[in-house]
């Protein structure tokens, strides 16, 4: 399965943030490498290693929709040195460097994994369809998708709004 590298597939919260991340880490030699994942990419990677047939080392702890990536809210970032894609530092420092970004970003950082960086959101409040604010409808659509596509567990599809000018000259609600 191809990684994703479509924006619109990541949370509007989430896109500013990496959008602005990814221009300062360009001139670290760091690039955007896959931020959106389907569920069954992560299952593909989460197998790695653990799997027969899927041979290799483990490169994720994170099995489907328990990572930020499968609710397009994280991105992995990777060094391209002579036109090719590395995780290894050209220069030592540098991911040191890029944390340092990512730490003045509004965005979080993962101990254990350099690459990876994440809006600071719970994952137990994603798993329950507690799904950050604003998100646009290709992010709705491509995650809805993703849940529909899934025969395992999957967490309630994002909430469909109706438009702001129908609730307008409505009486306010009861309930609030």
């Amino acid at each position: 399965m191809a990684r994703d590298t479509d924006w619109r597939h990541l949370h509007p919260a989430f896109r500013a943030h990496a959008e602005d991340l990814a221009a300062k880490a360009a001139v670290l030699g760091l690039r955007p490498y896959e931020g959106g994942r389907t569920p069954q990419r992560q299952r593909s990677l989460f197998n790695k290693g653990r799997v027969t047939g899927e041979p290799g080392a483990i490169v994720t702890h994170a099995d489907a929709f328990e990572s930020l990536h499968c609710y397009g809210l994280a991105e992995d970032f990777v060094f391209v040195v002579n036109g090719k894609w590395t995780w290894d530092e050209p220069r030592n420092g540098l991911w040191a460097e890029f944390r340092r970004l990512v730490k003045g970003s509004g965005l979080r950082a993962l101990s254990f994994e350099m690459p990876h960086v994440e809006l600071p959101v719970s994952l137990a409040d994603l798993k329950l369809g507690r799904y950050p604010v604003g998100g646009d409808a290709p992010w709705e659509d491509w995650l809805s998708e993703n849940i529909d596509s899934w025969e395992g567990w999957t967490p309630p599809a994002p909430f469909e709004r109706p438009p702001l000018s129908f609730w307008e000259g409505l009486p306010p609600s009861p309930f609030t």
